[in-house]
């Protein structure tokens, strides 16, 4: 191996993978956002379907507890050695949320909030979706890559 892949390849690792910094962004975007939407919603009305805001955005106790779980995921998923399960997780968080547009598109997602397709929420899911999937996707590509060229 030359000096340069060899300096290539200790410089490049797993934490350079751009699945990383998507996972902490989407990550401390929810984890904050439920936080936040407790000071929002108090801790009555678990399922309720109206009432709290938090700027455009229809909040309840569960649709909270939904963002601070999904968003301490991701920043464990962040912190994993093997990049592959980041990836994983990312695809994985991307189609709940592709599932989450879906539903409440069809307004069948009460529980959380969520009202037909006009609902801003429904366009978060969507922008959360897109990023989780394509960091995921784009996180797997880089790796691959760098697989190939020999440099991890």
């Amino acid at each position: 191996m030359s000096a340069l892949r060899q300096q290539a390849a200790r410089s490049f690792g797993p934490e350079q993978n751009i699945a990383r910094p998507i996972a902490v962004l989407l990550g401390a975007i929810y984890l904050g956002a439920g936080i936040i939407g407790f000071v929002v919603t108090g801790f009555s009305g678990f399922v309720s379907s109206g009432g709290a805001v938090l700027l455009f955005f229809h909040l309840n106790i569960f649709h909270n507890l939904v963002h601070i779980a999904i968003g301490a995921l991701l920043l464990v998923a962040s912190r994993i050695p093997d990049v592959n399960i980041t990836h994983g997780i990312l695809f994985g968080v991307g189609i709940l949320y592709v599932a989450a547009v879906l539903l409440g598109a069809l307004n069948a997602l009460p529980i959380i909030a969520v009202h037909g397709i006009g609902d801003p929420d429904n366009e978060l899911h969507l922008v959360s979706a897109l990023t989780a999937l394509g960091g995921g996707f784009l996180g797997a590509r880089q790796h691959d890559r760098a697989v190939a060229s020999g440099l991890i």
